[in-house]
């Protein structure tokens, strides 16, 4: 290679490296620093209040009280408790995850699939999901927002919950795991029973689509995985009959359909 294509490779792949750079940039979410008065401060102050962390006036200034909820908040979510907003700690403020347990989210939802429809997995949404994490947040180990997506923050609450009462940490909220959970308090109670709803998977889902395109109500996913074609196929058959077009699949509709 001449020196002339070698510079303008080398200009090329510069530039590509301030273009990437800049873009990571536009998405990371500026530090706010300790004595400032803004917006930011504000927004952050809310967003603390809203889970609880934060008990004082959302006046906009960062003074002891804010930095003492940062601190708290900071710690829950396993980051490192110095009470600097930065990056790591407004994402998972703002957005509910952590960069770093967003860097494991897919292996994790790749180790957790199970084909028992009555755990919840990640992935998984849902009232039951919802129940879940009320009960977490009950029990002391979930303080995200409950949105009824399983994800990283309940993903994490979870594996805590289960380190601490010597089950095995998959993060899968299982049989066992769910009656411990619902021994443990009495606020929420999240349901045992199966429901298949989209993000399932396993022979239980087959079963179901096979029942369901037996009466004309087809559906593009594999065989054996809930996905939003199989979600269509189902709420369709629940307005032809006359049912709640919930999208999902009770244990009670299985054993009414399925079983024979």
């Amino acid at each position: 290679m001449s020196r002339a294509k070698w510079l303008k490779l080398f200009a090329f792949l510069m530039v590509s490296i301030l273009t990437l750079s800049v873009l990571a940039t536009a998405f990371a979410y500026s530090t706010i620093p300790y004595g400032q008065q803004s917006d930011a401060v504000r927004q952050m102050q809310k967003a603390l209040k809203n889970k609880g962390f934060y008990s004082g006036d959302i006046d906009g200034k960062f003074g002891p009280s804010t930095k003492a909820a940062v601190k708290n908040f900071q710690s829950s979510m396993g980051l490192k408790s110095d009470g600097r907003p930065g990056n790591k700690t407004l994402t998972a403020l703002y957005e509910g995850t952590t960069k770093t347990l967003n860097s494991t989210s897919n292996t994790a939802l790749k180790q957790t699939t199970t084909t028992n429809p009555r755990s919840l997995r990640y992935g998984n949404s849902g009232s039951r999901v919802t129940d879940l994490q009320k009960a977490l947040k009950a029990a002391g180990y979930f303080n995200g927002t409950i949105d009824g997506v399983y994800g990283d923050l309940t993903f994490k609450a979870v594996k805590s919950f289960q380190r601490d009462n010597k089950l095995y940490a998959d993060g899968i909220a299982g049989t066992k795991t769910l009656a411990k959970l619902n021994s443990a308090q009495s606020s929420t109670q999240v349901s045992k029973s199966m429901l298949l709803a989209k993000g399932s998977t396993g022979e239980e889902v087959k079963h179901m689509q096979q029942f369901l395109d037996s009466l004309g109500y087809t559906n593009t996913d594999a065989a054996g995985t809930f996905g939003a074609s199989t979600e269509t196929a189902l709420k369709n058959w629940q307005s032809a009959t006359g049912k709640a077009v919930t999208g999902t699949f009770s244990e009670s509709d299985y054993n009414t359909y399925i079983v024979k």
